[in-house]
């Protein structure tokens, strides 16, 4: 099944609160465009990610296929506060962890090769 981008991006956006009028201002456009974006079913790179930054959401990683290895993927999170921070999901064998999770597990290593 091929992905429908304009779909996944008009659920990130109900799911997101804001209001048509301030979606389209901030991706400087009309509201009659940003609908003319949710029934697109390919999009521009660069438009792509002005909204992954709008909504918070990395738009990238749906196109994330089993056949692509890929080490890590990025995605946007609101925190608490309102300010954006970057995550970083690294996958690896199949399993997918954070950054500082394996931050920790090679530092736990370097410690213990250093102490024989």
């Amino acid at each position: 099944m091929k992905l429908h981008i304009g779909k996944e991006i008009e659920a990130r956006y109900k799911e997101s609160g804001i209001k048509l009028s301030e979606f389209a201002k901030r991706l400087s456009t009309t509201p009659r465009n940003v609908y003319t974006i949710f029934e697109r079913t390919d999009i521009k790179t660069d438009l792509l990610q002005k909204i992954s930054e709008i909504l918070h959401f990395n738009f990238f990683t749906l196109y994330r296929s089993d056949n692509i290895v890929e080490d890590a993927a990025l995605r946007y999170e609101k925190s608490a506060q309102s300010a954006e921070k970057l995550s970083v999901i690294v996958v690896l064998d199949g399993r997918e962890t954070t950054l500082n999770h394996w931050i920790k597990k090679l530092t736990a290593i370097n410690r213990t090769l250093g102490n024989q």
